[in-house]
């Protein structure tokens, strides 16, 4: 039984074309390597408008779009600088320390 063969693919029996036809991407739209690029970019052209809408539901009372505001102009306890915790003095330090202190 031989297979049938149309542009070098196999093809099914019953007349079912299995063969993936490809399409183009519309025109502007982004190859998938530069999907993030390409929606970072249009998020800083849409910016200013949508902080402007965030700031007018503020006005009305929302608590949410108060909090949003607040995380996107860094007013959050987020953006709070992290204190290091510094670790305890180490035996050989505090061996050094009582050597020192003795002389």
């Amino acid at each position: 039984m031989e297979r049938k063969r149309r542009g070098g693919r196999f093809v099914r029996e019953d007349g079912v074309d299995d063969v993936k036809q490809e399409t183009k991407a519309a025109v502007g739209a982004p190859r998938p390597r530069y999907c993030r690029t390409f929606t970072r970019k249009k998020v800083a052209e849409a910016l200013p408008k949508i902080v402007e809408a965030f700031a007018e539901e503020a006005k009305k009372g929302s608590v949410a779009h108060m909090k949003m505001l607040a995380s996107l102009g860094g007013l959050d306890k987020g953006e709070m600088p992290v204190v290091k915790k510094r670790r305890g003095k180490s035996v050989v330090r505090r061996l050094l320390d009582m050597t020192k202190e003795s002389e």
